[in-house]
């Protein structure tokens, strides 16, 4: 079984992981959303193209063959094309100038889808008379990989006929033997349409309608320049209306009125899917329809992922299918046939018919493609554990918003179970993130007042230590000064003693002139002498001592002065450390405030996506979400 071919391609760059692609998918898991970008699982993704639509960032872009194509042309190939109902609606009354377009182009031959519908319903009712079980109609091919992938226990309802598209390949191989080795462009309002021709090896090319509409506008090409050109097969009546909600069901009573009783119609992927989920019971218990007439997008083929119609309203595109269905019945005459006359033309529009048809012809099998599927299912434990991990312990706490992009939190769950999405993407669990942060900022800011208030301390005791200094500084000159009035006492004494000696040595002259009266006065004038030269002695050792007490007191003084600029250094440095913190604390505050701001905003989002999400039928509730990941594996 080889892997099933892209369909859909991602811009990494320009996807910014917003999930709107995974809440557009109906399969969902076929998306990764763990990392920078939400990647694709193509053997999960069933190709309807939703995702595209979806995404506002041109991220996800639809993959054709349209360059191929104009290259096989430019290199001169045969090719045919077939065109698809559809192209009535994207080029209103232009269609067949588009057939004249390919055919300059160097297209040989176009067929119309619409006669391979006349013959689908040829095959459908020959089937039908032999199994008259329950019939799931396939011309969709994104219906056709779900029910490969997700839902298996359906393939033997699906019908065991081609599409219309290659019901008309088939046609061309087999009736028109001067095509039969011709490539194959089908003109294809669907990318899915890829992985049919791929599977059955029939059609070589998926030419979307859009990516020719964007090719002729960026041309600058009119198609009102090119002739009108028919297709080179027998006209269809009804079946042109194939491309339309219902169209297979108007087609096929034509041959059969009573299967309008039997019939179910359904489309839309909000739709198609849940009701496919529950197919196989029904058909268990008998009470499912006949035929099931169903396509995946909302508008028919008509508003394919292929086509430019998406904007469009459907009485707006229908108008114009309508239209063309009218053109062909008034082209042929047929509004103008008496009823003989029209038992003769439905005659031979079924001799037509029966012409290109054959017994196996148009079969088709299926795959069983659960293989790919290995999504696993976790435990009520690891569900659990999960959902806590996400700040969810609770029911309150599932709030099912859907803005993860799954609709409920046990899928997120399981996504992130299977690797697929990360608890960082749940809106609740970031909310919730933002209240803690602010609740850190909030206790972070105590912190720092805290600490501003042992600054203002630690500002306050410089501010004492330095006035200390100053008288210090203040002590200590007047104590310099007292030195050097020392000094000068000193020098004084120093004087007195000199003057004392020549006093001294004076008295010893007179009193030896005395002579024996003097020698008293002798005496005296010895002891004065070496009282005045005791005197000198110790006022010498004065003068050092003077000195190393000045070089103290200047060392002190100095250092005192240095401590007092460093004291002022400190201070001016821890009041910048205040404005700086006082600064922190506003920036922190206000950091706080708009956490809180954030965090409310995101649950006021929550809860409106919540509210959003709960009016719109694309996203089931919780259970029907539960039910449909349990059945994946199942």
């Amino acid at each position: 079984m080889n892997d099933l071919c892209p369909v859909v391609k991602v811009d990494s760059d320009l996807c910014v992981n917003c999930h709107a692609c995974i809440t557009a998918c109906p399969v969902k898991f076929c998306n990764d959303g763990s990392g920078n970008y939400v990647k694709i699982n193509d053997n999960l993704c069933i190709g309807c193209g939703s995702c595209i639509e979806a995404c506002t960032h041109q991220a996800r872009k639809p993959i054709d063959d349209f360059e191929r194509f104009l290259y096989a042309l430019n290199q001169g190939k045969p090719m045919v094309a077939v065109v698809a109902p559809a192209v009535a609606s994207n080029f209103p009354n232009l269609y067949l100038n588009l057939n004249g377009w390919l055919k300059q182009m160097g297209v040989q031959a176009t067929f119309d889808v619409s006669f391979g519908a006349e013959l689908t319903v040829k095959s459908y009712l020959e089937h039908a008379k032999t199994d008259p079980g329950t019939i799931i109609a396939q011309p969709c091919p994104a219906i056709v990989s779900y029910i490969e992938i997700y839902r298996p226990e359906l393939l033997p309802y699906l019908a065991p006929a081609d599409s219309p598209m290659l019901h008309t390949i088939k046609m061309i191989k087999t009736f028109y033997p001067q095509y039969a080795q011709h490539e194959v462009a089908v003109i294809s309002p669907c990318l899915a349409k890829r992985r049919e021709f791929d599977t059955t090896q029939m059609g070589d090319y998926n030419v979307t309608l859009r990516a020719i509409s964007d090719y002729l506008e960026q041309s600058q090409i009119s198609l009102r320049s090119f002739p009108e050109e028919d297709f080179d097969q027998p006209p269809a009546e009804r079946a042109v209306l194939f491309s339309t909600p219902g169209g297979l069901l108007r087609t096929a009573l034509r041959e059969n009125p009573e299967l309008g009783q039997v019939t179910r119609k359904i489309e839309g992927k909000e739709h198609i899917y849940p009701y496919l989920d529950h197919l196989h019971a029904s058909i268990s218990n008998g009470h499912a329809p006949f035929i099931i007439d169903c396509l995946n997008c909302a508008m028919g083929c008509n508003g394919g992922p292929g086509t430019i119609n998406q904007h469009k309203s459907p009485d707006q595109i229908e108008y114009f299918i309508e239209q063309r269905k009218q053109h062909m019945i008034e082209k042929h005459g047929m509004n103008r046939l008496k009823p003989a006359q029209r038992r003769r033309q439905k005659a031979k529009l079924d001799k037509s018919i029966n012409r290109y048809w054959q017994p196996g012809l148009y079969a088709r099998t299926y795959q069983n493609r659960a293989a790919y599927n290995q999504l696993k299912l976790p435990t009520p434990n690891e569900l659990q554990t999960i959902l806590n991990s996400m700040d969810k312990y609770s029911q309150n706490d599932l709030f099912n918003c859907s803005s993860c992009g799954y609709g409920s939190c046990h899928d997120m769950a399981f996504a992130i179970h299977n690797k697929l999405n990360s608890r960082e993407n749940c809106h609740h669990y970031k909310s919730n993130m933002l209240v803690k942060m602010a609740m850190e900022v909030s206790d972070t800011l105590k912190k720092i007042s805290d600490n501003l208030q042992c600054v203002n301390d630690i500002i306050a005791k410089f501010s004492s230590l330095r006035s200390d200094f100053a008288i210090l500084n203040q002590s200590i000159g007047k104590q310099e000064e007292l030195l050097h009035d020392f000094q000068d006492i000193a020098h004084m004494i120093s004087g007195i003693s000199f003057q004392t000696n020549l006093l001294s040595l004076n008295a010893s002259i007179e009193a030896a002139r005395a002579g024996e009266v003097g020698k008293g006065f002798s005496v005296v004038a010895a002891e004065v002498k070496r009282m005045a030269d005791q005197s000198a002695f110790e006022v010498q050792k004065i003068g050092p001592y003077s000195e190393k007490l000045k070089t103290l007191f200047n060392e002190v003084s100095n250092k005192v002065a240095n401590a007092s600029g460093e004291f002022d250094l400190g201070t001016q440095m821890c009041m910048l450390v205040a404005a700086s913190v006082d600064e922190i604390q506003l920036l922190a505050s206000n950091l706080s405030q708009k956490s809180e701001e954030i965090a409310s905003i995101e649950k006021s989002l929550s809860k409106n996506v919540q509210n959003t999400s709960r009016n719109k039928t694309l996203n089931l509730n919780h259970s029907q979400h539960t039910l449909r990941f349990i059945n994946y594996l199942s």
